[in-house]
């Protein structure tokens, strides 16, 4: 019978601890490996996050909280919070790590630039977007002066920063960079790679929101030909695609198309994330927007509530979308 990396790595984490202790360093590396494997795997995401706090505090307290391989277990840990749904205590996380690199390496050094972008992440899934954009900018200004406009990282630098102008509703800027970005990645890497694909996805969502409807469709319909075909129809990617498309679709009122796109990425990412990860949430409460607008109550308020349930536990009470969700129940179940 063949043996699962998981169990792999289960004996050797368990070996190491019996034979080494608990804070010898090839233990912590067996218990770093071990948690590795366990955080993609459903379920065991917090048994993940256990085994990385207990190895970034015993290399704190070993080697001090600068130290290269406690910045490391640092990101590791930040990492697996915002991985496993925990929001708030990853922009902790991450802010404390994003400040001690920056401190120890400077703010120019790749790895404080991968904080800095990390850090706006969380930021953004906490719906802070405001907040998120002047680091992103950051980090592609810093970028651009040490690699110049046409280097890789700059271009996916310059595609974060238009998405995070998405997010902050400064959509005209966003498409301006975008129109220019895109046919450099064509030019570069041609239509299907994914540094094109990402860029013209969000031109797509852009277009949307700009209710440029029909070109926005042919853009995203494109960007999930793409996907489907590189990288298949159940990777993440894939599915950010047709939630878009779903979108577009929302947006002109096709509301029977839309509703099956929704339910299949439902399903897609409970089962890549699990049912409570904060973006198989708002996929759910995507889902019930659509099913509120094509008449079908009693299935959004069931959505709704679970919505409710959830953003309470990620955001806690009074962030706007736990409010908007409230809002929305409240409507759904007054007579």
């Amino acid at each position: 019978m063949r043996i699962s990396a998981e169990e792999i790595h289960t004996m050797r984490a368990r070996s190491a601890l019996d034979t080494l202790g608990p804070e010898h360093p090839d233990a912590l590396t067996a218990l770093r490996e071990l948690a590795h494997v366990l955080l993609p795997i459903p379920g065991r995401g917090e048994e993940a996050v256990e085994l990385f706090q207990h190895v970034a505090r015993t290399r704190w307290t070993r080697l001090g909280d600068r130290h290269e391989d406690t910045l490391r277990a640092s990101v590791e840990l930040a990492d697996a919070l915002h991985a496993t749904g925990q929001l708030s205590l990853a922009e902790t996380a991450w802010r404390d790590t994003f400040r001690a690199q920056a401190e120890t390496l400077g703010r120019d050094h790749p790895d404080v630039l991968r904080s800095a972008t990390r850090l706006a992440a969380v930021l953004e899934d906490l719906g802070r977007a405001p907040e998120a954009e002047p680091l992103v900018r950051d980090v592609l200004e810093r970028r651009i002066r040490q690699l110049g406009h046409d280097h890789p990282d700059v271009l996916s630098s310059t595609n974060a920063h238009a998405a995070s102008l998405i997010k902050c509703g400064r959509h005209q800027e966003a498409e301006r960079t975008l129109r220019a970005l895109v046919p450099r990645l064509v030019d570069r890497y041609g239509p299907d790679h994914e540094k094109t694909v990402a860029a013209r996805s969000n031109l797509g969502a852009v277009l949307v929101r700009l209710d440029r409807h029909s070109e926005a469709e042919e853009q995203i319909r494109a960007v999930v030909r793409s996907t489907d075909a590189t990288l298949g129809p159940d990777h993440e990617t894939t599915l950010t695609a047709r939630n878009n498309l779903a979108a577009v679709l929302h947006a002109q009122e096709r509301y029977d198309d839309a509703v099956p796109i929704l339910r299949a990425i439902l399903a897609g990412r409970a089962a890549l994330h699990g049912d409570d990860h904060p973006i198989t949430v708002a996929t759910r409460d995507n889902l019930a927007n659509v099913l509120i607008d094509a008449g079908h109550h009693a299935e959004a308020t069931e959505l709704l509530d679970r919505c409710v349930r959830d953003y309470r536990r990620l955001h806690g009470p009074g962030h706007p979308r736990l409010r908007a969700a409230e809002e929305r129940l409240d409507w759904l179940r007054s007579p």
